[in-house]
């Protein structure tokens, strides 16, 4: 059985809850295609340190959304010219390739896009990457799913995905940087909703018809071949909404998203009107469980009463600041 959801929602919570629920209702000898979008997010690999792969004041400051996923990899940034694809299959051997063949196929049909599968997770064009894959696996599902630089903002995209400043040493996975460009630069004919559907016709003609569909059938229409599914956050039903619900909160929450980072260190220079201060940090679960301060301040005590504010905090480098003022 062949399904393809396009997701309506640009919620990035909701589309990775949805996404996670799709893994969970899989059954052997399926295969789903969802292709979705967010808006204005960094979505960061599970085991990476939001704080050194994304400036994370930017993107407080301007409306945007920090998000984390399941599968590993590096940080990436989706806006409304980024579309995102994922592949909901039985976990076989050369099944990744037969996605990104799926893929290949959609650009270069209608496109004339020739792209080439890089490394182990990228697909290239005239040797900038216009895709950046990722996947995991739970009890014999695999979950492939990437991004499609069609048209993203790379002003934006440059700034938000800048490394921090900060002395920061963490034991999390740092993005591997790559030159990239937008599918636009190649064809500028090139956009979501067309590449939507030669996406969809690719992976019908791919994962081919149902045994008891006819050919005059086939060609009628795909409704016939695979279930059409828009996907709406408030429009789930009663069942999938009991499931979805408590996925979404769980990737929304602080704990995910900030709490799961894994340990680090960090190194912060402050100027106030009582003097300077450097402090070094050790952050786990996303809370300060260790600090040491120097300072110039005339109050030798104040060192201690400065750690006693800020460990047991969660690590925001703004509000940490702050307690110190």
């Amino acid at each position: 059985m062949l399904k393809i959801y396009h997701s309506l929602s640009r919620n990035p919570y909701f589309n990775l809850a949805f996404e996670s629920y799709l893994v969970e209702q899989h059954r052997s000898g399926e295969a789903y295609l969802y292709l979705w979008q967010n808006e204005n997010t960094v979505v960061i690999g599970r085991n990476q340190n939001p704080w050194k792969e994304c400036d994370l004041t930017y993107l407080e400051e301007t409306g945007g959304k920090l998000a984390r996923r399941m599968s590993g990899g590096g940080a990436v940034y989706h806006d409304l010219g980024n579309l995102n694809f994922t592949f909901v299959t039985d976990n076989g051997e050369d099944q990744i390739h037969q996605n990104i063949a799926v893929i290949i196929a959609a650009l270069g049909a209608e496109f004339g896009i020739r792209a080439e599968f890089s490394g182990k997770n990228d697909l290239m064009v005239d040797g900038f990457k216009v895709s950046g894959n990722a996947y995991f696996a739970e009890e014999g599902t695999l979950c492939h799913h990437g991004t499609l630089l069609v048209d993203v903002d790379g002003n934006r995209l440059g700034k938000l995905l800048t490394v921090s400043k900060q002395k920061l040493q963490s034991k999390g996975i740092d993005s591997v940087r790559s030159r990239v460009k937008n599918l636009v630069m190649f064809n500028p004919y090139v956009t979501v909703e067309g590449l939507m559907r030669c996406l969809d016709h690719a992976f019908i003609t791919a994962y081919g018809v149902a045994d008891n569909t006819t050919d005059d059938q086939a060609d009628s229409t795909t409704a016939r071949i695979v279930d059409m599914i828009d996907v709406l956050e408030g429009g789930v039903d009663t069942h999938s909404s009991a499931v979805i619900h408590p996925l979404m909160q769980q990737f929304e929450s602080w704990e995910w998203r900030y709490g799961a980072s894994p340990a680090f260190n960090v190194q912060m220079s402050e100027r106030y009107a009582w003097g300077s201060v450097d402090l070094y940090l050790m952050v786990e679960d996303g809370i300060v469980k260790a600090v040491k301060i120097a300072s110039d301040a005339l109050d030798v005590n104040l060192p201690e009463k400065l750690s006693a504010r800020i460990v047991g905090a969660p690590f925001d480098e703004a509000k940490i600041k702050a307690l110190m003022a």
